[in-house]
């Protein structure tokens, strides 16, 4: 079975080379996602059984200047590979974003909440998620949150930079979610692609998460307390918690986008994210490889 991943350099994509070895991979290099209208014959050529799309434009503040480029990846590109999964009659699956929430709820999100997002990131992976869901039948849309893993760039190895650099830092402390760990979301996707009978979850949008709520704050004091008992920072920097009124963004952010794990798709895959495991494996491999 011929596996088509879109993206072949980001952290998600990273671990799927690992877990899907013999899939193939397109990059920008090999199929410019931001050319539409070569997305459908290059997928169609190809022939796949199943269609991965790990690709994304994720800079949520350069969005608000570039949001051209956020729609053409996000909303266009999804659309595109949506027609080409639906036209071979085979399954998408898609990742999306806490962020298509507006974080104002007191509880976590189900997939089947309200959406609202207050971004031009979180609109572009909205648009992406409808034209998935409205053009291809067979499809699984897996969100996640606050991704890291020791590959690419993210909260966790910027923390480690800085935290290196800083004696004492500050992070905002009223903006809450559930890390997600690529090697979780990546564990997922394979044994999505492995399920020997596609009626074993229902097709349809699911939150990849799990573990406990946190804030960017308890996030960031829990990566220092690991990480200098790896001896990947010499001594921990003091974590002071701010609001984020007190560290002003271009692109607005949820206060509260907190994702509730769907146990459906925990049940048909076997597997349970869990981030705090997630940071564990991400910092051994750090501490391994420098």
């Amino acid at each position: 079975m011929t596996i088509l991943v879109l993206g072949a350099s980001g952290q998600l994509a990273s671990h799927l080379r690992q877990r899907l070895p013999h899939a193939v991979f397109r990059g920008r290099g090999d199929l410019d996602l931001g050319d539409t209208a070569a997305i459908e014959p290059a997928v169609r050529a190809l022939a796949p059984a199943l269609i991965v799309n790990a690709a994304a434009y994720t800079a949520v503040d350069g969005a608000e200047s570039e949001r051209e480029a956020a729609w053409q990846l996000n909303a266009e590109a999804p659309a595109a590979l949506a027609r080409a999964a639906e036209s071979l009659g085979v399954p998408l699956i898609h990742v999306s974003t806490d962020y298509v929430f507006d974080g104002r709820a007191e509880t976590p999100y189900t997939p089947e909440d309200g959406t609202h997002p207050i971004n031009t990131y979180g609109r572009t992976k909205l648009a992406g998620e409808l034209a998935v869901a409205t053009l291809c039948r067979r499809h699984w849309i897996l969100r996640a949150s606050w991704v890291f893993s020791a590959f690419g760039s993210n909260f966790v190895k910027t923390m480690l930079r800085v935290g290196s650099e800083r004696d004492t830092l500050q992070v905002v402390s009223d903006q809450y979610g559930r890390p997600t760990y690529a090697g979780d979301l990546a564990a997922v996707i394979e044994r999505l692609a492995q399920l020997p009978d596609e009626t074993d979850l229902d097709w349809g949008t699911y939150h990849a998460v799990g573990g406990p709520v946190v804030s960017w704050c308890d996030f960031a004091r829990a990566i220092f307390q690991q990480a200098t008992e790896r001896g990947l920072v010499t001594a921990a920097p003091t974590v002071n918690p701010i609001p984020t009124a007190e560290y002003p963004t271009r692109a607005a952010r949820p206060l509260r986008a907190v994702l509730d794990p769907s146990d459906e798709l925990a049940a048909a895959t076997g597997v349970t994210p869990d981030w705090e495991a997630g940071l564990d494996q991400t910092l051994d491999q750090l501490a391994r490889h420098g």
